[in-house]
């Protein structure tokens, strides 16, 4: 019988490039320090903080510059994915009222951005590129600052979804970029709060080194 088995799996060893296909159905809670260690700062100074008009633990970015502060998840690229959070916009900042999800990052000059803007009353996806920033798509939405909202994409071949509290706002076609790391970010020096972050994806993973016995 073991002799059997042997024979069955030598030629699995033998494959030079094996797909592995892994579910992922994970939330991040934004309610202790330690959730820290699992996310990555590109830019802008994150930390968990307890602000006394939400009296519970968020996330949020303390540094106040006309940039796109943006934190990722470590490590997982993601293809076909759906990714949501809970997103409260302060009123604190009269100048700008913004945040959102980052999709599909690469690097610096490839990824997208879902953002919320409660100033401007719309949601907009937008493209980063090495010759700036795209809008891909905008709708108008009556939107108010200082209350939750939950934010939504669903990416799936090349298009792009957005959802608002559940209910579908556009869909977007484009071929950029199909795969790459999921985060947050905020807009400049808009105040803005985040409850946690979900993330559900049929992964790929490529194993590319051939496994000699």
């Amino acid at each position: 019988m073991k002799k059997y088995v042997l024979i069955l799996t030598l030629p699995l060893l033998w494959m030079g490039a094996t797909y592995i296909s892994r579910g992922v159905d994970q939330s991040w809670k934004f309610d202790r320090p330690d959730v820290l260690e699992e996310l990555e700062s590109l830019s802008g100074k994150w930390e968990i903080v307890r602000p006394a008009k939400l009296n519970l633990p968020v996330l949020s970015q303390g540094i106040k510059y006309a940039d796109y502060p943006k934190v990722l998840l470590k490590g997982n690229d993601f293809y076909d994915f759906e990714v949501k959070t809970r997103i409260y916009i302060s009123s604190e900042n009269q100048d700008t009222q913004a945040g959102g999800l980052i999709l599909r990052y690469r690097n610096l000059y490839s990824y997208y951005m879902l953002f919320l803007n409660t100033k401007d009353k719309r949601l907009t996806l937008t493209r980063a590129a090495l010759a700036g920033f795209k809008p891909l798509k905008r709708e108008n939405r009556s939107v108010e600052p200082d209350r939750w909202y939950e934010l939504k994409a669903v990416c799936y071949l090349d298009h792009i979804r957005a959802f608002l509290d559940g209910e579908p706002i556009f869909d977007v076609k484009d071929e950029t970029s199909t795969g790459g790391q999921v985060g947050l970010v905020t807009g400049g020096t808009s105040q803005v709060y985040f409850e946690n972050l979900q993330v559900k994806s049929e992964k790929i993973e490529a194993n590319r080194e051939p496994v000699q016995q």
